[in-house]
């Protein structure tokens, strides 16, 4: 259970003759569980370090268009299977120079990639299935570059391309 300048401990198989919880609990270096203050603050602190050091490699995009997009439209889940509808009708409307931004992991979330796009577009569409978990995170990288539209849905079914069509409408004016 120690661990290495990867921060990553050997992994054991069961059945290798070592003794190992598979829970939720934090553990000490021995590998027993410890939900002391100084261990969960060593253990926590190790995790984010790991995702911290490999962010360029967790992250996992697909981008569509965006060479000389002035609007991208940043989505996830079943919402982007929508989105390529609500995209599609904003194109049939004449609407051009609209980029896709599908995130496959949503945390570690993309911040180098959104800091690189919003000094040169004028919008982000982000259609969420909630009222803007994502859509702040894109604000904040954003840093008042470009514009933000959340395009909200409680949920129980999923967006109509017509309202994300909409929010690219209005982005582009």
């Amino acid at each position: 259970y120690e661990y290495g300048k990867d921060l990553v401990p050997d992994m054991v198989k069961a059945g290798d003759g070592y003794q190992f919880h598979v829970t939720g609990l934090t553990h000490d270096e021995r590998g027993y569980p410890d939900m002391s203050w100084e261990t969960q603050e060593k253990c926590v602190h190790r995790l984010l370090d790991k995702i911290n050091h490999n962010v360029d490699d967790i992250i996992m995009l697909e981008e569509e268009n965006m060479e000389g997009a002035e609007i991208v439209v940043v989505s996830y889940g079943i919402t982007s299977r929508v989105a390529l509808r609500g995209i599609q009708l904003a194109e049939e409307d004449g609407i051009k120079k609209i980029g896709r931004l599908r995130l496959l992991t949503v945390w570690p979330f993309p911040e180098k990639k959104i800091r690189a796009l919003a000094p040169k577009i004028k919008a982000f569409v982000v259609p969420e299935m909630n009222y803007g978990q994502l859509s702040l995170e894109v604000e904040r990288c954003a840093a008042g570059n470009c514009k933000t539209i959340l395009v909200p849905h409680g949920g129980g079914t999923v967006h109509k391309p017509e309202a994300i069509y909409q929010a690219i409408k209005e982005a582009s004016k």
